[in-house]
């Protein structure tokens, strides 16, 4: 298992890595149904390219405040940088590919530049065998499988925030300058991606003071936060009416002013959950021979491997430290999306020092290596089968699986990526404007389905609260007035009339379960 740092052997294992990875996830896109945070990234990515198109011919008028609040405002409680891409590259797909299609496509890219990206720096710093393992097992989480289709920030933001850190890492025994502004201008784009990138400077700092004190890395991180800042802030024109108030906004939204999400966990709903909430979630969510691989880590690995596995343990660590101390925003694994992949490559590496030590030379045996990888992999693989295409309801059998989480009162699913299933069959059954009861703040899940053509324009959705991103008509209505009430398993979502629906004694009309425990269900009112 040696490094290999040719050029030419970089460049051919990442076309093919990133030519398999994106191919798996087109094939695999069509099965997955769209999340709630997606429609908002897409109608803001519109705008932005609105705003661009018009900008050549309109520079003075593009530039003034009312136009640049008119086409910067939609969505701006996120940083620009994913939905400038997006702007960039599915916005003008739309009217030949759709919506959901187009937008997934440009987050996709993104996706198999994380995977491609990662794999590259194990290649380099650990070798092939290593580097494949762990991109395997990235495949094989089924949470991040699914999150790697979706057009929403998570994924990117594990992107900018891994990509910081290994900048970093690469460019270690640089001393030029130069350096420190590469590494600032990666990390600027960094935090105009996701916010969560500023991790990167806690991530770094801390490694520094524990395997690498040398003076000029200070200097690099000094050099960096500040250059960053200014790619920051020269990425965003909303910043640019008025830079220091709107920071100030933005700071303020981030760590006081965000809307609360309440975090539903064993059995009850949190604000915030117990400290250990994100540690125990990530143990419940990562396979579970994964898991021991990784702890298994520190006693197979080689010496002058050490720096690099630490840095990429304290990166693993760092976002899961942030929520223990986090006061405000849960949505189950997305906030530490990044901890996934950097599990993935200590497990790979550690399954392959294993699989070297069974080996009868020195020589990796290809055999050995290929039985212990597939034994890891084979469970998840076959847990991802049995609840295909819900790959939200994973849970690994650390926990029982997804009967164990039910047993655990866990949520069974979120984000209502079940809605398509359901909304599909009501598309042939439903009569004529027929009302259809969601979760509250879930309009735009149907409403992009219906802009998409997938299902019918005459439904309409009522809910007790929300709103709607393409500013379609929005209804309110209690549950027991509407046609139809669809139900998921997101227990922080559920009121009242809807938990008593399902306690009752009528039958869903449609019910999507997996494992025996129910992830959806709709019912009809009388």
């Amino acid at each position: 298992m040696q490094p290999n740092r040719s050029p030419f052997h970089t460049a051919l294992f990442a076309f093919v890595v990133s030519i398999s990875v994106f191919g798996l996830l087109l094939l695999t896109a069509p099965a997955f149904g769209l999340t709630w945070d997606e429609p908002a990234y897409m109608q803001a990515a519109q705008s932005y390219h609105e705003w661009f198109s018009r900008l050549p011919r309109e520079s003075s008028l593009m530039l003034s405040q009312p136009l640049i609040d008119a086409y910067w405002s939609p969505n701006h409680e996120h940083p620009p940088m994913v939905k400038l891409w997006y702007a960039l590259v599915a916005t003008p797909l739309v009217d030949t590919y759709g919506l959901i299609a187009s937008y997934r496509v440009a987050a996709m890219l993104l996706s198999t530049a994380l995977v491609t990206m990662v794999g590259v720096s194990v290649f380099r710093m650990v070798g092939l065998w290593g580097a494949l393992a762990a991109i395997i097992l990235m495949q094989t989480f089924p949470r991040l499988f699914f999150h790697l289709h979706v057009a929403a920030l998570d994924v990117p933001g594990a992107l900018a925030y891994i990509g910081g850190v290994l900048v970093f890492w690469h460019s270690r025994n640089r001393k030029s300058i130069w350096f420190d502004l590469l590494f600032g201008i990666v990390w600027g784009i960094g935090i105009a991606t996701k916010i969560n990138a500023a991790f990167v400077i806690p991530t770094i700092g801390l490694w520094w003071l524990i395997a690498d004190r040398r003076p000029y890395l200070v200097r690099r991180m000094a050099i960096g936060m500040l250059v960053g800042t200014m790619v920051f802030v020269a990425s965003w024109p909303w910043l640019w009416v008025d830079p220091i108030a709107r920071i100030v906004d933005y700071v303020r939204w981030i760590t006081v002013d965000h809307w609360q999400i309440p975090q539903w966990f064993l059995g009850a709903l949190y604000l915030p959950p117990p400290w250990y909430f994100a540690p125990l979630m990530l143990l419940m969510t990562t396979p579970v021979f994964s898991v021991i691989a990784t702890g298994a880590l520190p006693f197979v690995a080689l010496q002058e491997q050490k720096p690099y596995l630490t840095l990429i343990g304290v990166a693993a660590g760092m976002p899961l430290l942030a929520l223990m101390f986090s006061t405000t925003v849960y949505d189950n694994e997305r906030l530490f999306m990044a901890t996934f992949p950097l599990i993935a490559v200590l497990a790979g590496i550690s399954l392959t020092r294993i699989a070297q030590k069974f080996s009868r030379g020195v020589a990796l045996d290809r055999r050995i290596w290929g039985g212990i990888i597939a034994t890891v992999i084979a469970i998840p693989i076959w847990q991802t089968s049995m609840l295909w295409p819900h790959l939200l309801s994973f849970y690994s059998t650390s926990i029982g699986a997804l009967p164990g989480a039910r047993a655990f009162k866990m949520d069974h699913t979120y984000w209502s990526s079940t809605y398509r299933d359901v909304l599909v069959y009501l598309d042939d059954i439903a009569p004529p404007n027929a009302t259809v009861w969601i979760e509250a703040w879930s309009f735009d899940v149907p409403q992009t389905y219906q802009r998409d053509g997938i299902i019918r324009d005459d439904l309409r959705f009522v809910s007790d609260d929300g709103g709607s991103v393409w500013g379609m008509p929005i209804t309110r209505m209690p549950a027991y007035e509407a046609d139809y009430v669809l139900v998921t398993y997101r227990f922080a979502g559920w009121t009242p009339a809807t938990a008593a629906l399902v306690r009752g004694s009528t039958p869903p009309v449609f019910l999507i379960e997996r494992a025996g425990v129910p992830l959806a269900a709709l019912y009809r009112n009388p």
